[in-house]
């Protein structure tokens, strides 16, 4: 199927599901439950979505927000497009009735394939005592089993697909052969493994022991309660605060991964809102807190130990606040962000226990959570005579945990977060469901009651939503004329699409992804990942050239004839924007992703002695290259006009304003935020300054298997965007004039077809000072009639009376010479004289801005 962008005529009826909406700080946020999906805009987006109820046509929608709003027709025509444009895209409004199929819960789209992770509650002996211990750990717990039986285990879990490990009890240190287990996992099985310690033991030989472990295999989660000893020890014991700091900083000192967690009660609450400044003084790169559970030894404790849900919302706040200030990660947020900007229709739907995570206990039972463990009718049997494969797939305690579902808690069924808070915590919802005689037999019901904690979730997501769209209508475009209603942020921009969220979960009935909770975030979400994929990527084609990546572009050899062969060989690029643009000697050229240097050196010789040419990358070896040979290319022009930055695409390390020309090839594709680049390109472009970039785009949305696949994403198909995506970004960046100057097929990836563009865009900034002073603007054709990024319709050879702005951009590239400009016989007096009053844009004939 041709997915090519199709013209929407005025007889189209549009759709929108069944939508939610709330409003935050004069943001307007629309959530479609059953998908899920979501997007943020403002009062006239409001306004247009309201307007659209499956029977009215684009045309009738069109005339009554046109008369709503008081605009003309090219304006109300521009703002009616736009935003439906932009909201097809985003999978909130259709030219179909949508209709989603009944959702019955995820056992019927997963598979029991293989597990991912395996906790392992070693022993309920500790060195401390702490109040709210979840399994009443002391000094004289139950120390575990042999070190044989968890060595087997271990094996096991590795064979059934396990490749992260947990290590919890107790106090994992405690045991004498902790660095055998260690080792087998890290070393011997080369696995992850995660501990969860108090840090208080790392001295002596175990500081010794440490010293020669795998630091990136090996990472640590240290708790404290308090970010001083007048707060910690009560609830842990005397003098350990200092001594878990201590421990805590040999750990980072050694260069593990740490990360730091506390247990919120009413006796730490207030102390807490300063955590994140102790993890940054401790050196944790991460922070987690923790809700307490409804059991242990906390319910021997005062009745008021647990917070109330406002005070827990204002204690997150609080912190994702000054982690944010200090830049440390708060993995709750980053949690939640994940969901809330995941990918538009992914549910979630309960944990992941049982289908993909188990935990045995001291004891050699085996439960579906560290912090389930030793609540008999949870145990789905004995490790130590069974196969953990048969207690997994078989134990009817592990089918009633993957037979639960959300889609059964009739608490929810009208709640329009359930699938992105996934029905909460299983854990808290098991030992919150209330007082039961024990034993008793376990139902579904059990599992799909209400977690305590669910409405704090829900206003922690609207939180991450109004966070999400008010960074966008901050850094939105307001200078550029272009300003149809905006749909600030929609689920999934600007996302990091991972594994997980692909082919793993993708439903064989119905293609439906869903995914599951995790009980604790330890670690927080890489959002580095995709750059580091991409630099790998690419410093390895700097050391080894890889032809033909990502397109094979040939140049003309007068273009090229100064430049060593060795540069040439590692062109990675799959267009020629260089040689589109139209370079004139003097202007300053910036080339984004500039590799090892092919367009740059182009550009020196178009430039010549009194220009400039920029090059910015992040790879260190692609710019080891292009500093070697930069030399050579300066001494075969007779001229060293060539710089090269370090620098991302969404951080161009050059001020505002200092750039005539911006070109990339083949590198926008490979940002995970493309919106931020285009905007970064528009901020250090001059006043009428161009950009020509190629890339790689699709005809319709790239698949959610091709986005999450490493290797693609340094070939060029993992980001990119559909050629309507793009030439949108470009829109709202604040670009006028788009051209398609270059379109030629590449290649087909699974039925998906990709091509490679060359587009030309141009930066006009809207002034402080325009206004009507009686100039016109004829279009002379060839076409019927016009109309320009704001609206204003140029019918041919009528005159159409333009504000100053317009006028002046209408004179300039790559507009001139289409128009004619008359001029009043008083233009420069009454402009002098606009400006020095700062009138904008009033017309003589209209009480309507032009703007």
């Amino acid at each position: 199927m041709n997915n090519t962008t199709q013209a929407l005529n005025d007889f189209a009826i549009l759709y929108k599901p069944a939508l939610y909406s709330f409003h935050q700080d004069r943001l307007f946020f629309f959530i479609d439950p059953e998908a899920p999906n979501w997007i943020a805009t403002d009062s006239r987006g409001e306004s247009l979505l309201n307007l659209i109820d499956g029977q009215r046509s684009l045309g009738e929608i069109r005339r009554l927000y046109t008369t709503l709003h008081h605009l003309d027709l090219g304006k109300g025509w521009r703002d009616v497009q736009s935003f439906i444009r932009e909201g097809i895209r985003k999978g909130i409004l259709s030219e179909k009735p949508i209709v989603y199929p009944p959702y019955k819960g995820r056992a019927d789209h997963l598979k029991l394939t293989h597990l991912r992770e395996f906790w392992v509650h070693l022993l309920d002996t500790c060195n401390l005592s702490c109040t709210h211990c979840l399994v009443s750990s002391h000094p004289q717990g139950d120390k575990g089993l042999d070190t044989r039986f968890y060595l087997r285990l271990i094996d096991e879990a590795f064979d059934l697909g396990a490749r992260r490990f947990y290590f919890t009890g107790g106090e994992p240190f405690v045991r004498s052969d902790i660095f055998q287990l260690i080792r087998h996992i890290t070393e011997e099985k080369q696995a992850e493994l995660i501990i969860l310690t108090n840090a208080t033991l790392f001295e002596g030989e175990r500081l010794n022991e440490l010293k020669s472990l795998n630091r990136e295999r090996l990472k640590f989660q240290v708790s404290l309660d308090g970010t001083c000893a007048e707060v910690n020890d009560p609830i842990r014991g005397r003098g350990v605060f200092q001594k878990a700091s201590e421990g805590l900083i040999r750990l980072n000192q050694l260069k593990f991964e740490t990360s730091l967690t506390a247990v919120v009660t009413r006796a730490n609450l207030k102390d807490l809102e300063a955590f994140p400044r102790l993890a940054s003084k401790l050196g944790a790169q991460s922070i987690h807190l923790m809700w307490p559970h409804h059991r242990g030894r906390i319910l021997d404790e005062a009745a008021n130990s647990f917070p109330e849900m406002g005070e827990l919302l204002i204690l997150f706040r609080k912190v994702a606040t000054l982690s944010d200030q200090l830049g440390v990660v708060f993995d709750n947020a980053g949690s939640l962000l994940r969901r809330v900007n995941g990918q538009p229709g992914v549910k979630y739907d309960l944990g992941n226990f049982c289908w993909e995570t188990l935990c045995v206990n001291q004891d050699g039972q085996v439960y579906p959570s560290a912090a389930l463990v030793g609540i008999p009718e949870l145990s789905l049997g004995d490790a130590r005579t069974t196969p953990l494969q048969t207690l997994w797939r078989e134990s009817p305690v592990a089918s009633l945990f993957r037979e639960a579902t959300v889609a059964k808690n009739s608490a929810l069924s009208d709640n329009p977060f359930r699938y992105l808070t996934g029905g909460g915590d299983m854990e808290h919802i098991y030992v919150c469901r209330g007082a039961r005689g024990a034993p008793f037999e376990l139902t579904a019901s059990d599992l799909t009651a209400s977690d305590p904690y669910h409405p704090l979730y829900v206003e922690m997501i609207q939180d991450t939503m109004t966070m999400l769209a008010m960074k966008k209508r901050s850094e939105w475009n307001n200078q550029s004329g272009f300003n149809p209603p905006p749909i600030y942020h929609a689920m999934g921009d600007d996302a990091i699409t991972c594994s997980e969220d692909a082919a793993d979960w993708l439903s064989e009935q119905g293609n439906q992804p869903v995914r599951l909770l995790h009980t604790n975030c330890v670690l927080s979400f890489d959002v580095e990942k995709p750059y580091r994929i991409v630099q790998n990527f690419y410093g390895r084609a700097a050391a080894n050239p890889q032809k033909e990546l990502c397109c094979p572009v040939r140049y003309d050899d007068t273009e090229i004839g100064h430049i060593p062969k060795e540069v040439i060989d590692r062109f990675y690029g799959c267009g020629s924007p260089i040689s589109m643009a139209a370079v004139r000697p003097g202007e300053t050229v910036l080339d984004l992703g500039s590799g090892a240097g092919v367009d740059c050196f182009i550009a020196a010789k178009k430039v010549g002695a009194s220009g400039k040419v920029i090059g910015i990358d992040m790879t260190d070896p692609m710019l080891e290259v292009a500093n070697r040979f930069k030399p050579d290319v300066a001494a075969a022009l007779g001229i060293d006009v060539v710089e090269f930055r370090k620098g991302y695409l969404e951080h161009i390390p050059v001020p505002d304003q200092t750039v005539d020309l911006v070109t990339s090839n083949c590198v926008i594709n490979l940002s995970p935020d493309k919106g931020k680049v285009f905007s970064e390109i528009w901020r250090i472009l001059k006043d009428n300054g161009r950009m020509v970039v190629a890339d790689i785009v699709s005809d319709r949305p790239v698949p959610l298997h091709l986005q999450a696949h490493p290797l693609l994403w340094g070939e060029c198909i993992s980001g990119a965007l559909s050629e309507e995506a793009f030439m949108a970004g470009l829109e709202r960046a604040g670009f006028y004039g788009i051209s398609l100057l270059k379109k030629t097929f590449w290649k087909e990836v699974e039925g998906t077809p990709f091509y490679s563009i060359t587009v030309r865009g141009f930066k006009f900034e809207k002034k402080g000072g325009c206004a009507f002073i009686g100039q016109k603007a004829i279009y002379v054709g060839p076409y019927k009639a016009v109309m320009d990024e704001e609206g204003h319709l140029f019918p041919r050879g009528e005159m159409v009376e333009v504000c100053t702005d317009t006028a002046a951009k209408l004179a300039a590239a790559p507009y001139a010479g289409q128009f004619t400009v008359l001029q009043s016989n008083s233009c420069e007096a009454m402009v002098n004289e606009v400006q020095s009053e700062s009138v904008c844009c009033v017309s003589s004939n209209s009480e309507s801005s032009c703007c």
